[in-house]
């Protein structure tokens, strides 16, 4: 039933996210606008339309004057003086303050394109994943996110327990101003922990704005601050709860090293923020009505050090689990983070940014809360606990900008650093760790400016471009002979011509160098394939249009594709080889073989593939080993085989398989021990010793320790590891099978230690068996 809720739950919250994501959508659309380049474009078209390749050129120069100096002089300063009267001297400045106009222009688009790539933080306001950018984005854009959240953990806050979370947020920013930026965001998130009562905790629609003001100090270095509005939602339902607003003031700085002249791809981030917690107040009936039902609710020790006829303190009637499923916490906070952020551009409108991220956060118990110090072993008080309860977060991740303009993939994890151990009744605990998943996209709804057209006078030179010298290239394709097949990576040579080889593609297909006409003979060469060579000529007629190209086929012949087997079959005890043990090969072809005097054997002519060893000799157990054959190779291969025990430990009875020993596990776990590896390799010898058992049911049972779905769960657990185990070690798969059975099957009462001992075990009940050869 807990499981069937905690699955509802989170069914309810991913429909409130879709809802979310669908309404976003559709009051925002989807569209994107980006600045025209028109002068670049035009030079560019302009250069490829105007300038031929160079060949012989006709142009006339013009007959130099020349005059006496004195006559020259008296004319530089008549057009001197003629130019200051007439106001159109100084034609080199003029330029200059063009060139300065095109920078600052430049600079400006440089600056609308990186603000335009910023997104949205967790909450909405432009920056990273949780510190916020002092700055906002491009001036008019709407930036929208969907983000999900969630980590999964055992022994989280209490022993034993299973702990899940998951969350959502959907938000939207808008830059208004060059210097203001609004937010907003709705949040919702379920906790499920299986020791709480109950399981699942669920928060729907928490809602925060928030309003960003700030100002360009420097070109690399941006401060501001903010007011951010906490809206929390009623608990385990919908609608705001405004006694317990929350609201915070923060202060912001941001150093952008993209700024400097020498631009460098680095961006560092300083908020301090003062947040005003009243998540507390959410759950303030429930602690009321539980401190009503108390029996002695004023007793000495809840109130002890208070003054007389002073309230006692009772706001800690709701355990860890009910404070980390609602984050409840009962302090202000000094929020303290810093974040850096390397935007790179790693191909064409392709951008990466890697960042980290640290926050910590200081309690301040503004409402006199007073926490009530006890020794039965709960939580502990701040006093107390000191900065290990504080909570404190690593954040590493990375921003993807794909060459879509406005949208980036964000993937993040946050590391849990303090306050995810140590309890105390006023915090909420932290998470040992978060993973993010979050998807923005950037609009700006200003129309495009379409640039006018400017008209350029130019001067162009009429160049005559000879025809080139006739030259054609082979394109050819080498095959496998007889198969037809492609042969990849083949080596392609020009016997007699002072070329480099070429080196044929996956396909098989090579192109040559532009070659002379007439004939071009080809050597070609495999590792495996015989050396091959073939011919192709280049005819002397240049055709009507595009490049001479002359197809050729090119066959190899290969060389015998098998491979051998060299190994030693020796004993577990000493070491030594076990000479006369059969090895029976099986797989693309089947062979059988006798170890030497020393224990070794080998075998050649294999076809590839996977093979199956079946090692027996005299007084050993049988030992079950695959190995690969590589075509042109030798395969080596030590099989270790395991002295039979002078006692069998392992008796086939009627309709079981009797072990007079028990199979070991790890504590609470399901991994077999090594020290049981004897055991099972005698259970796996007299399974493929008689093969007319075919059907044997592997049984898993505990004692009555422990909650029975993990008892069930465990035993399960442990009979499919056996299982796995003598599949891996030469048991067909199709004769075993695993079933957990708990504690429901005692072999005797669960009273006594050595009882409970003999009740953790491993079963082997024969369910199928033909009659034996």
């Amino acid at each position: 039933m807990r499981a069937q809720l905690h699955r509802l739950g989170i069914l309810r919250l991913a429909l409130h996210m879709l809802c979310g994501v669908s309404l976003a959508f559709a009051s925002f659309g989807v569209s994107s606008t980006a600045d025209a380049q028109f002068d670049d474009e035009f030079d560019d078209e302009f250069e490829e339309e105007e300038t031929p390749p160079p060949t012989t050129t006709t142009t006339a120069s013009d007959d130099a004057f020349d005059g006496d100096d004195e006559f020259d002089d008296g004319f530089e300063e008549d057009l001197e003086d003629a130019n200051s009267e007439s106001g159109t001297g100084d034609v080199a400045d003029e330029d200059e303050e063009e060139e300065d106009e095109d920078e600052d222009e430049d600079e400006d688009e440089e600056l609308e394109a990186r603000l335009f790539r910023a997104q949205n933080t967790w909450f909405g306001a432009a920056g990273g994943l949780h510190i916020l950018d002092a700055g906002g984005g491009a001036v008019g854009t709407f930036r929208i996110q969907l983000a999900t959240e969630f980590f999964f953990a055992s022994d989280f806050i209490n022993v034993g327990d299973d702990a899940d979370h998951i969350g959502g947020a959907l938000s939207l920013g808008w830059t208004v101003h060059e210097n203001v930026e609004l937010w907003a965001s709705v949040q919702s998130y379920a906790n499920s922990n299986s020791t709480g009562d109950p399981t699942l905790f669920q928060v729907l629609g928490d809602a925060q704005l928030g309003v960003k003001a700030f100002g360009r100090v420097l070109p690399f270095l941006t401060v501001g601050g903010d007011f951010t509005l906490q809206l929390l939602n009623t608990v385990g339902d919908i609608g705001v709860v405004f006694k317990s607003t929350s609201f915070g003031l923060r202060a912001n700085m941001t150093l952008d090293l993209r700024g400097l002249d020498n631009p460098v791809p680095f961006v560092a981030r300083f908020n301090f923020q003062y947040y005003f917690d009243n998540s507390n107040k959410l759950v303030g009936d429930v602690e009321d009505a539980r401190y009503a039902n108390l029996e002695d609710p004023a007793g000495p020790a809840s109130c002890e050090g208070l003054e007389p006829g002073a309230p006692c303190e009772h706001r800690h009637l709701i355990n860890t689990v009910e404070r980390f499923g609602l984050n409840i916490n009962r302090t202000d906070f000094f929020n303290i983070g810093i974040g850096l952020e390397s935007p790179l551009r790693v191909g064409t409108d392709f951008h990466l940014s890697p960042l980290v991220e640290w926050r910590m956060a200081i309690p301040v118990n503004r409402q006199g809360f007073v926490c009530l110090i006890t020794d039965d072993g709960g939580d502990e008080c701040l006093d107390q606990a000191g900065v290990s309860a504080f909570p404190m977060d690593l954040t590493l991740g990375v921003r993807v900008l794909p060459p879509v303009d406005g949208l980036s993939i964000l993937l993040a994890a946050d590391i849990g650093l303090t306050g995810k151990s140590t309890f105390v009744r006023e915090l909420s605990p932290n998470a040992p760790y978060n993973l993010y998943l979050a998807l923005a996209y950037a609009y700006d709804p200003s129309p495009e400016v379409q640039a006018e057209p400017e008209v350029r006078e130019v001067e162009r030179r009429v160049e005559v471009q000879l025809p080139p010298p006739l030259q054609g290239r082979i394109r050819g394709e080498v095959v496998e002979q007889g198969a037809g097949t492609p042969v990849p990576n083949a080596v392609v040579r020009f016997p007699g011509r002072d070329l480099t080889a070429l080196v044929a593609d996956e396909a098989g297909v090579f192109t040559s160098y532009a070659l002379d006409p007439g004939e071009v003979q080809l050597a070609l060469s495999h590792d495996e394939y015989n050396d091959g060579a073939c011919v192709a000529t280049i005819p002397d007629e240049r055709p009507e249009e595009g490049e001479l190209i002359v197809q050729v086929r090119c066959e190899l012949t290969a060389l015998p594709r098998v491979g051998a087997v060299a190994g030693r079959v020796v004993g577990s005890d000493d070491g030594n080889g076990v000479a006369g043990a059969t090895i029976a090969l099986t797989g693309p072809a089947t062979r059988n073989l006798t170890a030497g005097p020393d224990g070794s054997f080998s075998v050649a002519d294999l076809p590839p593939g996977t093979y199956t060893a079946r090692v027996e000799a005299e007084n050993f157990l049988i030992k079950m080993d695959t190995f690969e054959v590589v075509a042109r190779e030798t395969a080596n291969s030590t099989i270790t085989i395991v002295a039979r025990p002078r006692n069998a430990l392992v008796r086939l009875r009627g309709r079981d398989i009797q072990i007079r020993r028990k199979i070991n596990f790890a504590t609470n776990s399901a991994d077999i021990l090594p020290s049981s590896d004897p055991l099972l390799t005698e259970i796996a010898d007299v399974l493929i010793r008689n093969p007319q058992v075919t059907g044997v049911e592997i049984q898993g049972h505990t004692d009555d320790r422990g909650p029975s779905a993990r008892n069930q769960t465990l035993s399960a657990e442990r009979a499919e590891s056996v299982r796995t185990w003598l599949i891996a070690h030469g048991v067909n798969a199709s004769r075993l099978t695993a079933r957990g059975f708990g504690s429901s099957n005692p072999l005797v009462p669960n009273i006594t230690p050595s009882n409970r001992a003999r009740n953790r075990r491993v079963q082997f009940v024969i369910t199928a068996q033909a009659e034996a050869p």
